[in-house]
């Protein structure tokens, strides 16, 4: 019954309840299709998870754990009773085990020695970010045949020819959910490779794995010393798995990269390159590295040579992946991984846009996998992209248009590449013709629309002066960005919709008037935005702009629209409060509420723009509103519609006279609109001084009239000593009126009006 076993399959089992039912699921398929058997080796793992491998199995070995891999997976090995080996780890699991049903059900595993399949390491738990890594894990059976080493165990010999799987395991061994995991796994690998390392020093798998595991736990001074001591060892005479030492060369240069020790990394890299016998893997990572090494020297040329040598070593890679497979170690074995090489030929993108080389940067732009999550996109590279199209020419402008509408369809890059285009269109002082240059990429973000308008006009104007007749020959690109009226008509209020960001580059290159060169007048624009954005955005606008930006824009839209339209009652009403707030500000000293100026002219002005303030918005709610909403729920109005109406009432206070009541006005405004509280301010002021005028004119004319009501007393008192009562009557009947509660009046009158006593 044994001989027909043809494979074996051995496990190591530790307390892993989380992944080990995947992953005895996973080989179910070949162990019910293939003469097979199934070892499991218990290093330890709790009675949950033996409960469960009992379910799968009866042969299951108790091993005590003795920080030795080898002598674990020995232990399966030494029972095995097939004519082929495979083992994996508890904590991986096969997407898809048809080839190995294949490969031993056709006899095929006659002609091999080893299989070797894919382990897909994540990088983070839930992550479709990954690398893949070729394992030699299936042998096979020889008497001599074990494994050797502690950690990182492997097969002593490989017995024939090398059998390439595409299958693979998900592993997420590597996926910890914390950097101190991530540390003390590499820390107990450190303690178990430096034994090795100590037993032999020669060995350079295990001077390769040291450096490795001090690349991870971001310790690239040890992993440099690890590097150097391997070339030393080789340098010296004949050192032991020889097929890692390359890797040691690469890993000397990415150390000096992560220290950032540029020069040092070129001139060891480019004496590597040039006098050792590195196999192609190992070219590729070091031309990779010094692709950076030069970048950051601003070397542009140089970093292009090398994203060159790696470029050609990746395209005979993607010809034939197989041939390179006894090249990978894991130091090479993410050479060509997305991340990896969006990182290398990001540079090249980034060097070749600097020199102006836009078909090479446009070759290696399309070569990173924009569709997927492992891309590294550089800002640097983003940059030069974004900073060479201004002076670029047409054709080769074309290649970075290409490259911007790409890279704007990934979300997350959006607002940098936004960004970083007005930071460059702000070094060429935000002329017509750079923000122009940007028209074409594809991208509904506002500033494209806004470029393609402003590249249309400056086109049409450009023919015109030169009186050019329509061209068949025109190019593609000028046929593609001409817009029609109703085009631009759309486009120009798109670009309105987002006022807030949008104006201050409008007005550098004067959209409005690109638009009416394009047959599009200006009100067809503006009276397309919808009024709660116009509203909110011109508000917005007038808190954040200077006067300047303020002025020429109300000299742009005053004519544009009707002065009683809904849209320009709202621009009517901010702009008056603006200029009052600059007219409150004039004469105004640092002293305790000390004036200069003329005060009167300066009120009256004050004054006028209060009153249109109110008018425009108060004309605009009787238009929204009804009336008993305004009246009996003015709470539903916006701040700066109530304030518009308490400042109508305010202005009506004062026409009136009544100083008191227009205070009190005040102080709701000033509560409503902090914004105003300079002009209030200032008002109050007035307002105080004409209460205190009032007051004193008041006690002015009542002393006057104290002294004509003496003058007048006297003279009735004369009139009725002369006997005179009808005449003294009637001087009574008009003082009466002007002193109603005067007890000597009434006094008088009693007397004059009684009758005689006969």
């Amino acid at each position: 019954m044994s001989k027909k076993i043809l494979l074996t399959i051995s496990l190591l089992i530790s307390n892993r309840p989380a992944t080990v039912r995947k992953c005895l699921d996973s080989i179910k398929p070949i162990l019910e299709q293939v003469p097979s058997e199934l070892i499991l080796t218990d290093t330890g793992c709790g009675e949950q998870v033996r409960s469960i491998i009992e379910e799968y199995t009866d042969h299951i070995i108790d091993f005590e754990w003795c920080n030795d891999f080898s002598k674990a997976r020995n232990a399966g090995l030494r029972q095995a009773k097939g004519k082929w080996f495979m083992f994996l780890d508890d904590d991986e699991w096969f997407e898809d085990v048809t080839e190995f049903i294949e490969f031993f059900n056709s006899g095929e595993y006659k002609k091999y020695g080893l299989g070797a399949y894919i382990q897909r390491n994540y990088l983070a738990d839930g992550s479709n970010v990954f690398t893949d890594l070729p394992v030699g894990r299936m042998v096979r059976l020889e008497p001599d045949i074990k494994f050797v080493y502690s950690i990182h165990e492997n097969f002593n010999r490989v017995p024939g020819e090398v059998k390439k799987f595409t299958a693979y395991v998900h592993h997420y061994g590597y996926a910890f959910k914390s950097r101190e995991d991530a540390r003390a796994h590499s820390m107990r690998n450190v303690s178990l490779l430096l034994k090795e390392h100590e037993k032999s020093p020669r060995n350079m798998k295990h001077t390769l794995q040291l450096a490795q595991e001090y690349n991870a736990i971001e310790q690239p001074e040890k992993s440099l010393e690890m590097s150097l001591d391997g070339i030393s060892w080789f340098k010296k005479g004949k050192v032991e798995e020889d097929f890692c030492l390359n890797s040691l060369f690469s890993n000397e240069i990415d150390c000096y990269i992560q220290l950032k020790r540029y020069d040092d990394a070129i001139e060891r890299g480019e004496k590597h390159l040039a006098e050792e016998k590195l196999d192609p893997l190992v070219r590729a990572v070091i031309s990779g590295d010094l692709a950076i090494a030069y970048i950051e020297k601003n070397e542009y040329e140089k970093c292009m040579e090398h994203v060159r040598m790696y470029w050609d070593v990746w395209q005979k890679y993607q010809k034939n992946p197989d041939t390179y497979i006894e090249y990978v170690t894991i130091m090479t074995s993410e050479c060509f991984e997305p991340r990896n090489r969006s990182v290398v030929l990001g540079n090249g993108v980034r060097a070749a846009s600097r020199l102006g080389e836009a078909v090479t940067a446009w070759e290696w732009f399309q070569a990173l996998e924009w569709q997927g999550n492992a891309i590294f996109i550089s800002n640097e590279m983003i940059r030069a992209i974004v900073g060479r199209i201004p002076d670029a020419g047409a054709e080769e402008r074309t290649y970075y248009i290409q490259m911007c509408s790409i890279i704007m369809r990934r979300k997350e890059l959006e607002q940098y590449m936004v960004d970083t285009i007005r930071e460059v269109c702000g070094w060429y002082g935000n002329n017509v013709k750079t923000i122009a240059s940007f028209a074409g990429v594809e991208s509904d973000h506002w500033f494209f629309k806004l470029a393609g308008i402003v590249n249309a006009a400056a086109e049409t104007e450009e023919k015109e002066s030169e009186g050019q007749e329509e061209d068949s020959a025109e190019s593609a690109f000028e046929k593609e960005y001409r817009y029609t009226p109703e085009e631009v008509e759309k486009l120009a209020g798109e670009v309105w919709e987002k006022m807030n960001q949008s104006m201050p580059l409008m007005k550098a290159c004067d959209m409005l008037t690109a638009a009416e060169k394009l047959g599009v007048a200006r009100s067809r624009i503006l009276e397309q935005i919808p009024f709660y954005i116009w509203n909110n955005e011109v508000l917005n606008f007038y808190g954040a702009s200077g006067s300047a930006d303020i002025e020429w824009w109300n000299d742009q839209i005053s004519g544009a629209m009707a002065p009683d339209s809904l849209r320009m009652l709202v621009w009517r009403a901010y702009y008056s409060a603006h200029s009052t707030k600059k007219t409150a500000d004039i004469g105004i000293e640092t002293g305790a509420g000390s004036v200069s100026g003329d005060e009167n002219a300066i009120i009256e002005d004050i004054e006028k723009g209060l009153r249109e303030y109110a008018n425009c918005l108060t004309t605009l709610c009787d238009q929204v509103y009804r009336p008993e909403t305004i009246e009996k729920m003015p709470d539903v109005l916006s701040v700066e519609c109530q304030a518009a109406y308490h400042m109508k009432d305010m202005l009506d206070e004062i026409d009136a006279g009544r100083y008191d009541k227009a205070v009190e006005a005040i102080k709701a405004i000033r509560k409503l609109m902090p914004g105003l509280d300079s002009v209030m301010k200032r008002y109050l002021t007035w307002l105080n001084r004409e209460m205190e005028r009032q007051k004193q004119e008041a006690q002015q004319a009542a002393g006057e009239f104290q002294i004509l009501a003496r003058q007048i007393k006297t003279k009735i008192r004369v009139l009725i000593d002369a006997g005179q009562r009808e005449a003294a009557l009637g001087v009574v009947n008009q003082l009466e009126h002007m002193l109603p509660d005067d007890a000597e009046i009434r006094r008088w009158k009693e007397q004059l009006t009684a009758k005689p006593v006969l």
